[in-house]
């Protein structure tokens, strides 16, 4: 579900009257983003960590050139960037290592790999975002401040629209989505 929204976030056609535009989506004439969908996990449990490293690499081998990953550890599962790096995740890390040294796009230099910081509401990143050479993204509510479930602050360097829901499925300040079960503010 969750992936499912972050995806029509960046793909969702723009401007066709659905309410739910996205930041790469185009106009529905094959000029938006392509998604390749990887999956790491079964029902509720994550996928182990050998199977996420064949995820990442699949995506390097077949062409993706921007990652984008909404999922983490708790925070505190691993206490450092050493503990990652070289730790029980370090065939996470040099899949994501292969996957940003390749260059499946001509007009980029490199890959990108982006993780979400994570929806405890505490005050530092989970692992993997808050590894120091990865993109590790908060959300913010509409007042600016960091949205109620978000993780924020240490190992967090950028941002994007991150809504709020607290008042029910037709609160103001929800993020429209693709979703298909009004889960996240279904746009039909």
């Amino acid at each position: 579900g969750h992936g499912t929204h972050v995806a029509g976030t960046i793909a969702a056609v723009n401007n066709n009257g659905k309410g739910v535009a996205g930041v790469a989506g185009g106009t529905g004439n094959n000029d938006g983003v392509r998604i390749m969908s990887c999956q790491i996990f079964d029902g509720d449990d994550y996928g182990t960590v050998p199977e996420i490293a064949k995820a990442i690499q699949y995506a390097a081998d077949n062409g993706a050139c921007v990652m984008n990953n909404s999922w983490g550890m708790p925070v505190g599962g691993l206490k450092d960037d050493d503990d990652y790096a070289y730790g029980s995740y370090s065939a996470v890390r040099k899949a994501v290592d292969y996957f940003t040294s390749a260059s499946n796009s001509s007009v980029m230099d490199g890959n990108i790999a982006i993780f979400a910081a994570g929806n405890e509401g505490l005050a530092s990143a989970a692992y993997p975002g808050a590894y120091n050479e990865y993109i590790c993204v908060t959300a913010f509510a509409p007042d600016g401040l960091p949205a109620y479930y978000t993780n924020y602050d240490r190992g967090c360097n950028r941002s994007a629209p991150g809504g709020e829901c607290n008042n029910g499925p037709n609160d103001p300040a929800q993020v429209l989505s693709t979703m298909p079960n009004g889960k996240y503010g279904y746009a039909q």
